[in-house]
């Protein structure tokens, strides 16, 4: 079984949220769970939303992160779980501040 760090409270540093959505990443990766194409785009757009310098541009940043995972799940090329998780450290990363 995978396990990983619990997600951050709201509000919490950018940087630590995006580190925790990365690490999720890798595990899926690791784990055969995310296809590794996928990884790279998912990655991609996670380093956009890390990036974000103000809140709008995160939160649009967050939602197409959260979009993708939804399309990458609903195709098979991340299981259900991962899918599941990843979504909920996405949700967490939109709650960071920037």
């Amino acid at each position: 079984m995978v396990t990983s760090s619990p997600p951050a409270p709201s509000g919490g540093s950018l940087v630590a949220a995006a580190d925790r959505v990365d690490g999720l990443i890798a595990e899926g990766l690791a784990a055969g769970q995310i296809r590794s194409d996928v990884g790279i785009d998912l990655r991609n757009l996670l380093r956009i939303a890390a990036t974000a310098t103000n809140q709008a541009d995160l939160t649009a940043a967050v939602a197409r992160l959260r979009d993708k995972i939804g399309e990458r799940q609903r195709e098979g090329s991340v299981s259900p779980a991962y899918a599941s998780r990843l979504d909920a450290a996405a949700a967490q990363l939109g709650a960071a501040r920037t």
